[in-house]
């Protein structure tokens, strides 16, 4: 079975003061038996840029256990994010791009983040999408005129709602095909009910190194089957991302 955290961070974030080095997330990784992780830059990054560069690096030094996600402040000129996200995913074999509600205040249903949906849409690559602490423009819900609007991207609720507002990602993901739920920081019975409704559309995630163990075992304590696990665990996000692990 291959473990795939869906949700890694790498590099200094200015918003939430959280600084995750190259050697702490992979012994991370190491300790906890994660095969690969989909990592992405902190909405607070100094330079994204440099931070997407890292992440290469990174990818480089461990062939098949790192790949990139593109996060990028989308309130610039639209050239400029479209650029970066195009020589992310074409140049640097990055694997998605998010959109960071809270950490960027980004409405997910406005102009500039129709930017990253449209570049999403384009170069055929899933969406990921803060939910939970940040609302309304952190709600589930949020997301569903674009998801309608753009069945063709996979879109990956980030933290399942947080907890407070899971119950709203759950519906939101029964009623899209294109939607899916990574339970970062989620209760376990909020993991436990979506597990069971959506075997096929849970990813683990970490968030954070210091996350890791505890979401693990926050998956594996609730008794599913083998089959089950291997889907959440790992299989869901090498499937939607098009991972060669």
């Amino acid at each position: 079975m291959k473990v795939v955290d869906s949700h890694s961070h790498l590099g200094y974030c200015r918003v939430f003061e959280f600084d995750v080095k190259e050697e702490r997330l992979i012994e991370s990784m190491g300790r906890n038996g994660v095969d690969a992780a989909i990592v992405q830059p902190f909405p607070g990054a100094p330079n994204a840029k440099e931070t997407h560069d890292g992440i290469m690096s990174l990818s480089r030094k461990h062939p098949g256990r790192i790949f990139g996600l593109v996060s990028i402040n989308p309130h610039q000129d639209e050239e400029v994010v479209v650029g970066e996200i195009e020589r992310c995913v074409k140049k640097l074999g990055f694997v998605g791009v998010k959109i960071h509600t809270i950490g960027h205040a980004v409405n997910p249903q406005g102009k500039d983040a129709d930017v990253l949906w449209r570049t999403a849409a384009r170069l055929g690559v899933p969406l990921m999408v803060h939910t939970g602490p940040g609302v309304p423009l952190a709600l589930p819900s949020n997301v569903m005129p674009k998801a309608e609007e753009y069945p063709e991207v996979p879109v990956i609720l980030a933290h399942a709602g947080f907890g407070l507002y899971s119950g709203e990602a759950f519906l939101v993901a029964k009623r899209y095909e294109n939607v899916y739920l990574e339970m970062s920081w989620a209760p376990e019975y909020d993991v436990d009910s979506m597990m069971r409704s959506f075997p096929d559309k849970v990813l683990f995630g970490s968030d954070l190194p210091e996350n890791t163990a505890a979401e693990l075992t926050k998956i594996r304590s609730l008794g599913f089957p083998e089959e089950t696990l291997s889907k959440v665990l790992g299989g869901n996000a090498a499937r939607l991302f098009k991972l060669r692990l």
